[in-house]
Order: structure tokens, then sequence, then C-alpha cells
């Protein structure tokens, strides 16, 4: 009985060891490394001539190529939160808003504003651990989320997209054709984000004196009817 016991044991540690594979969070990053996949998505800020627009897909630079064109500059520095969300596959029924991925690494950009790292993030040091997602068959599914931080004030993505006046953006979701990194024998190497495309962050302006004011008089007219 003990022996079985054991058997166990060991076999539910060694699940436990295999049960996250882990990612290279980079949107810029080519065959030249080790790791398999290649990604270059630069991301974009606010398109100041239509600042609510949502826009996706890769420009001419992008890796696949692709035929979108944006206005806003490429994103820069510390005043900017990339992260990262992912789930196993299987497990990702919802569209581009779906809510059940899982926060797996967070940065910031580069300062570079031109050239060709320009609107790519600071790789992190250590590959992000994809909860539910094994190193072998299974597949992970990914979106980058991307918001103007307020000098350190906005620090998660729900009050970014609850705060009026902060710009925000979003991936596509995308699944990565490769097995995540881990600890099988040998040692599957962590795949770069092959999949991810550019997008833009948009702004939802916030009211206006004028439209506060209409708002208020049809507020009380109402309240003059009902009396």
């Amino acid at each position: 009985m003990k022996k079985i016991l054991l058997i166990g044991a060991t076999v539910m540690l060694a699940h436990a060891a295999f049960s996250q594979g882990t990612i290279v969070f980079n949107n810029r990053i080519g065959a030249s490394t080790a790791s398999p996949g290649i990604v270059i998505a630069p991301i974009y800020g606010v398109d100041a001539s239509a600042p609510s627009t949502v826009k996706r897909g890769n420009t001419s630079v992008g890796n696949p190529m692709g035929t979108q064109v944006y206005n806003g500059a490429p994103l820069a520095g510390t005043g900017f939160t990339a992260t990262l969300w992912g789930a196993n596959s299987t497990a990702v029924t919802g569209d581009v808003d779906a809510n059940n991925l899982t926060l797996i690494g967070q940065t910031v950009f580069r300062t570079t504003t031109s050239g060709n790292f320009a609107g790519t993030v600071i790789q992190p040091a250590a590959p992000s651990a994809v909860p539910g997602v094994a190193s072998g068959s299974d597949r992970g599914t990914f979106q980058m989320r991307v918001w103007d931080n307020k000098g350190g004030t906005i620090l998660t993505w729900d009050q970014a997209i609850t705060t009026a006046g902060v710009a925000y953006g979003s991936s596509d979701l995308f699944t990565v054709p490769f097995s995540l990194g881990g600890t099988l024998s040998p040692p599957n190497t962590p795949p770069n984000l092959q999949g991810l495309q550019s997008f833009q962050l948009t702004v939802v302006p916030e009211p206006s004196v004028i439209a506060l004011g209409v708002l208020g008089a049809g507020c009380l007219f109402m309240l003059r009817r009902r009396k």
C-alpha cells in the first residue's frame, strides 16, 4: 500500500513540474535567437485624428508583412505598461475580449523612438510561465494588452479600461504554433510570440463641459416632469 501511495505521489509531483510551459515576452525577436518563432509587431500610440478608432494588424515592416497603416507614433518609455495574457488554447472560447486569460507577464517599452526597435518592449529577464499549458503537445493562446500608466498611477488593465481619458489597446488573440518551454527531456526552449501582430492604443475622451451641461439639463427636465 505504501508503495502505491509513493508511486502516486511521484506521478503527481512530476505532473506539477510539467504543468506550466513558458514563453518569451517580446514583440520583436528574430530567427537568429535560440527560441523558435519570429515576431515583429511594433505597438503604436493614439491616432490624434481618430482617437477612438481601433486598429489591429501588421504594417509592411511587420512579420508577417501586412498592409495596416498607423498614424500614431510607436510607443516608447516607461510611461506605457505592456502585459501578456495567456491560457491553454482549449480553454479559450471568447473573442478578442476573452476574460478567461491569465496575466502572465508585465514590462515597459524601450526608449527608442525610431529605427527597428521603436514600439517594442523590454524583454523580461525570465520567460513567462503559462498556467494550465504543459510543455509538450499543449498549445497556448495569448493576447498583449497595453495602456498609458499615467506616471505609474494606473496599475492594472481593469483600471485602464474603466478610467476616462486613459489610452489603452490590445492585440487580437493568437495561438503560438510551438510547444512551450519546459523541463521535458530533452528540454524545450521557450518559443517567441509568433502570431502576435501590431495594434494601436485608443482613448475614450473625457466628457466635455458642454456635454456635461446638456446631460445636467436633461436630468433637470426629467425631474421637473416627474413632479
